[in-house]
């Protein structure tokens, strides 16, 4: 029996977990937390920081292979406690590299003709002075590593925003930064690509998406994209696990966009341009929604890549399917911060499904959990998840 280590102890660790013991295997977790709403699932669970070698040698040498659920972590420690231990971590530290920061994950994409906006990367604050100017508006900066759900950018869209981000972006603040082309997006996908050792892949069907305040707000499937850009979409998908040699899974966001692609033409499908925004190499949120809208889901996916175990391809079941996160924003609307009322979801059968994740504290838009909602006419799965959510923020008796 493989004892399969995961490098944080959240919900997509958690979810993972639950494949994993399905599959026979055992589950370990490192987290720097006490209170890692995982821990509880398993005996082997490790507290200790990100930086402990010792503690992480600890935990890798218990454990038959490595994967991960959170991304910032040190790849060079990682490499370091794979030489050491002679443990594999999969996805494996060099794919991580890549897509945790955003200038090589955006190299990656130029260097090998996949679809990718326009870039620039500031070294140093000077390198950032001389750029702005000169870039074409609108555009976005990111920070190059870190930030996650719309933290760390900034959107510019004249020089009145140039002249504000100079004056509160500091010389003593700089950090390295991207500059990116501003896409008009039409609409958000992500497709899924569970990868094994020999090469074999599965791609699940593609995800619509919609984001509010750069957090996702609701996943729908099946995808109301037309064929050829569904299809595209994989083509693309599958490339990029192939060119990373991905072990395990790798999420593909993507926009689409009636703006033309002024670096790769060649991605144009029905009028639409194709650009990958980025990667997640690890179960991603919008993966939440295949535990019930396909055969497998993203996790039983990922666990039989870890345990060479046979992949074939999902099927989606019949229906039509949301997933809408659950942000600690509600348990404040209901005036109760300890505590998520759910008397409301007897009103609403085609709620079929909501899954919390255990977390001790609610905070403003931290995500606490999710929901489904389910139904056979399109459109009803993603008005029965509006009401839901409406019940939902109103203080509860």
């Amino acid at each position: 029996m493989k004892t399969i280590g995961i490098l944080g102890g959240g919900q997509l660790g958690g979810m993972l977990s639950e494949s994993l013991l399905k599959y026979g295997a055992k589950v370990a977790f490192y987290d720097p937390e006490p209170t890692s709403p995982s821990f509880h699932r398993s005996p082997l669970h490790f507290q200790g920081s990100w930086n402990d070698f010792e503690k992480l040698k600890e935990f890798f040498s218990l454990c038959d292979l490595i994967t991960y659920e959170f991304e910032n972590v040190s790849t060079e420690l990682l490499e370091s406690l794979v030489k050491v231990t002679g443990k594999k971590i999969y996805p494996s530290a060099s794919v991580l590299a890549v897509t945790q920061n955003r200038f090589y994950e955006k190299t990656f994409l130029k260097e090998n003709n996949i679809p990718v906006c326009q870039f620039a990367f500031a070294k140093s604050y000077e390198d950032l002075i001389q750029i702005l100017p000169t870039f074409p508006k609108p555009f976005i900066i990111k920070t190059s590593t870190g930030g996650y759900d719309g933290k760390g950018q900034w959107s510019i869209e004249n020089e009145i925003d140039i002249s504000n981000f100079i004056t509160d972006f500091t010389k003593d603040k700089f950090v390295e930064v991207i500059v990116e082309e501003k896409i008009a997006i039409e609409y958000e996908a992500s497709c899924i690509v569970a990868r094994n050792q020999e090469g074999d892949s599965l791609c699940f069907p593609i995800f619509d998406n919609v984001h509010k305040d750069h957090i996702l707000y609701n996943t729908t499937i099946p995808s109301m994209l037309n064929k050829n850009i569904q299809n595209k979409l994989k083509e693309i998908a599958k490339n990029c696990a192939n060119k990373l040699n991905i072990v395990g899974l790798l999420t593909t966001e993507f926009f689409i966009t009636k703006q033309k692609n002024k670096n790769n033409s060649q991605n144009e499908t029905d009028g639409f341009s194709i650009f990958v925004n980025e990667f997640a190499p690890r179960p991603h949120n919008s993966g939440h929604i295949s535990r019930n809208a396909c055969d497998i889901s993203q996790y039983d996916a990922h666990a039989r890549a870890l345990l060479d175990l046979p992949l074939h391809e999902p099927k989606l079941n019949p229906g039509f399917y949301c997933m809408g996160n659950l942000l600690g924003n509600i348990w404040f609307a209901q005036g109760n911060k300890d505590n998520l009322n759910l008397s409301c979801w007897k009103n609403h059968p085609e709620i079929i499904d909501v899954y919390l994740y255990g977390k001790e504290e609610a905070k403003l838009n931290r995500k606490m959990g999710h929901f489904i909602s389910y139904s056979n006419k399109s459109q009803e799965h993603i008005n029965a998840a509006e009401r839901f959510r409406k019940d939902l923020n109103e203080k509860q008796s």
